[in-house]
């Protein structure tokens, strides 16, 4: 997928920097019309300097997510438009970043190691211990001669853990997957983890107090602040495939793909609209080409897609959805 990618330049009118940041804000509000949809494209269709902007400011709006000391803390609700069309330049830019990247600094700022967009990085602690976090990921770690303690701050880690007598655990939203002499995967969004097995055995602590059963290899269980679901058994060697460089879908719901795949492109994809009754999507994928990915995905599912400067891209259902 080849988006546009104008060369950014300083525009002289500070009006033009103040309409590429509102309607970065109204798509990353994912509440956009068919209409608002048509003025952005026009706007950007209308003039060079319009596209420059727009792929210069939303640089910079990825930028500020990684200077923490820079922003404020969260503000209150607002209105996107009556909040843009009063702010500053930048202090709208980082109003904006604090108010919908506030977490994600936080997360940088305690991360022992963390990977950026695409990056899958393996790395060994110092108890022996192997482990790959997948693209976008982050944890923190707590190793002494008492304890094996480690943190998963964001995204998704496999662990191929060392033997020894202390124990050896991963806490993630309040809870705790203790290792039984095994390897696993972890992976947290904003809703849950998601644990399982690739070999040995786990036991899962859930935030609810409750210890779920002895997990072994292809089994595989999610918790929240709701309690503890086991998940469909699959093949062990099909488990964390991202650490090979393959995306597995397996009848997954295209709007959850969408999301997959994204995880490995450096600029940001957005969706809007409801995708409950487009046909859910299942194949293998590099990780290396999420744009090939996306494209095949688009392709096969007939949606709608907005390519946008600086790589950006919007997609929507199928017109008929």
């Amino acid at each position: 997928m080849t988006a546009i990618s104008p060369q950014p330049s300083r525009p002289s009118d500070p009006g033009l920097t103040q309409r590429a940041q509102f309607w970065i804000a109204r798509l990353a509000a994912q509440d956009m019309g068919e209409d608002e949809l048509q003025a952005l494209e026009d706007w950007l269709a209308a003039d060079a300097a319009h596209a420059s902007a727009f792929a210069r400011e939303r640089a910079l709006w990825q930028d500020l997510a990684v200077v923490g000391d820079a922003l404020a803390p969260p503000p209150p609700r607002w209105s996107a438009r009556r909040f843009i069309m009063r702010a500053t330049p930048l202090a709208l830019a980082a109003s904006l970043v604090a108010a919908l990247l506030g977490p994600a600094i936080l997360v940088q700022l305690r991360a022992d190691h963390r990977t950026g967009a695409g990056e899958v990085r393996s790395l060994t602690l110092s108890d022996g211990t192997r482990v790959m976090l997948d693209s976008r990921s982050a944890l923190s770690v707590d190793i002494d001669g008492q304890k094996r303690k480690v943190h998963l701050l964001a995204g998704r880690a496999w662990f191929d853990v060392r033997h020894d007598k202390r124990p050896f655990v991963v806490e993630a939203m309040s809870g705790q997957v203790q290792d039984i002499g095994t390897g696993f995967e972890m992976r947290r969004d904003e809703r849950s983890v998601e644990v399982a097995v690739t070999q040995g055995a786990v036991l899962i602590h859930a935030p609810d107090g409750r210890d779920g059963p002895v997990m072994h290899a292809g089994q595989r269980a999610s918790y929240s602040g709701q309690g503890l679901t086991r998940l469909a058994t699959q093949p062990a060697d099909a488990l964390a495939a991202w650490r090979k460089g393959d995306l597995l879908l397996d009848r997954q719901p295209v709007a959850s793909a969408i999301a997959e795949i994204a995880r490995y492109r450096h600029a940001p994809v957005w969706t809007l609209g409801d995708f409950g009754r487009v046909s859910p999507v299942s194949g293998l994928f590099l990780i290396a080409r999420p744009d090939e990915a996306l494209e095949t995905l688009v392709r096969m599912r007939g949606l709608r897609v907005m390519e946008l400067p600086g790589g950006a891209v919007l997609i929507r259902p199928p017109a008929s959805s």
